[in-house]
């Protein structure tokens, strides 16, 4: 089988060489030797071990017969999209690391792929090396998905693993991350939450299925997060992790959410630090099902997208592989609804009258302590309501300013 490379920055370069070192091992699991004909790059890339075969022309590719599949690892929605969609409209298989095309885009090329005969296949778009996108589509597709809970990106969870264990602020943790390559130099992806969003999307759109789009979740990241929270998270027993999360509501609709959560120490999501990922999914008949492992890198992603090539390799053409149903109107619910309890943090001038009128309002709080906290801080935890209600009772009490407010998993 002939495939050709979209992209060869680290991902894709990493693709190129497990393909190119592992011919034997590929042969005996696929059936058939699998060979790198094309890498597209608009980059000069002479001085790379694999230079004769780079090309900067899609067209060499789409007119090419000899290519059964295109590995398209460049990144963004354009032109990856467009590449994408006209190599499926070749009959040609599509292979993906791309979360945001899968997120933006999934309709659409899912559409063309069964149009064409082909497949359009992204197990390296959530969770890197972890398969967590197979296990839902296959493994675990005996079970109604009742609920999943997952560490979905790696740059946050070492955020605030420094931020826990070694009592480091976020931006002391950041410029860490940013050093080793976990983080770029423009975060905001990562920590404002919108990369564990996109993930989300797509295990939720598997799970439940029908395409979810990013702007449907409310999405929170961690820049607000304060060793102070961190303290009295673990005065109670708790770790603070920014989690993608969905269940299905008993009216039906979808509940999704991607914002930092208290996790019980209990949990096996509690014990995730560093730059690994974990999902917990729960099934109707399997119960709790937890997948771990490195959720990005060079190797760990690129084993997963040549996973995938060689699943297009085994299986015929007219065998489909991934899909859900068009996008519906309404399925997901306000996350205001969602019942929870709060942690929130405030400062009174006041504090043992606040703290009466706090009790009162919330009909009972569990109030925290920490060291060296300062007289007038307030932390507690409520009991759980629909959580518009509960910030409703919190914007009502007098004499309190909240300086925090965090879910409680």
């Amino acid at each position: 089988m002939k495939i050709a490379v979209l992209g060869c920055g680290t991902v894709g370069s990493g693709v190129v060489e497990i393909i190119d070192s592992k011919k034997e091992l590929m042969m005996k699991s696929a059936g058939e030797n699998i060979d790198v004909k094309y890498i597209l790059d608009i980059r000069d890339l002479s001085d790379t071990p694999f230079a004769d075969r780079v090309i900067s022309d899609i067209d060499i590719i789409l007119n090419d017969s000899e290519i059964d599949t295109v590995v398209e690892t460049m990144g963004g929605v354009e032109p990856a999209f467009t590449f994408c969609k006209k190599c499926l409209e070749k009959s040609k298989n599509v292979v993906t690391s791309n979360k945001a095309l899968v997120a933006a885009k999934a309709e659409e090329l899912f559409d063309a792929a069964i149009k064409n005969n082909a497949a359009f296949m992204f197990e390296a778009a959530v969770c890197g090396g972890i398969p967590v996108i197979r296990t839902l589509f296959s493994s675990l597709s005996a079970n109604n998905i009742v609920s999943f809970a997952g560490i979905l990106n790696g740059t946050t969870n070492f955020i605030l693993t420094k931020m826990i264990n070694e009592k480091m602020s976020f931006d002391s943790a950041l410029k860490i991350a940013q050093e080793k390559g976990y983080a770029e130099k423009d975060p905001t992806a990562d920590v404002e939450g919108l990369d564990a969003g996109r993930k989300t999307c797509i295990l939720a759109s598997i799970a439940y299925g029908h395409h979810i789009f990013p702007e449907e979740i409310h999405t929170e990241g961690i820049r607000s997060i304060t060793l102070e929270d961190a303290a009295y998270a673990a005065s109670k027993g708790y770790k603070i992790k920014l989690l993608g999360k969905a269940d299905k509501l008993k009216n039906g609709k979808i509940g999704a959410i991607v914002c930092p959560f208290f996790v019980n120490d209990n949990s096996m999501i509690a014990g995730v630090n560093g730059v690994y990922n974990a999902v917990s999914i729960t099934g109707d008949s399997v119960g709790d099902v937890l997948l771990y492992g490195q959720g990005a890198g060079k190797e760990a992603t690129a084993s997963a997208v040549v996973g995938d090539v060689m699943e297009c390799a085994r299986l015929k053409k007219n065998e489909k592989h991934y899909f859900w149903d068009k996008h519906e109107d309404g399925i997901i619910e306000d996350h205001m609804l969602y019942e929870t309890a709060l942690y929130i943090r405030g400062y009174s001038k006041d504090a043992k009258t606040a703290l009466i009128n706090i009790r009162e309002a919330f009909g009972g709080v569990t109030v925290l302590e920490r060291d060296d906290a300062p007289e007038n801080e307030i932390a507690f935890i409520t009991g759980k309501a629909a959580e518009g209600e509960l910030r409703d009772t919190l914007s009502e009490l007098k004499d309190f300013a909240s300086a925090s407010v965090i879910r409680i998993l």
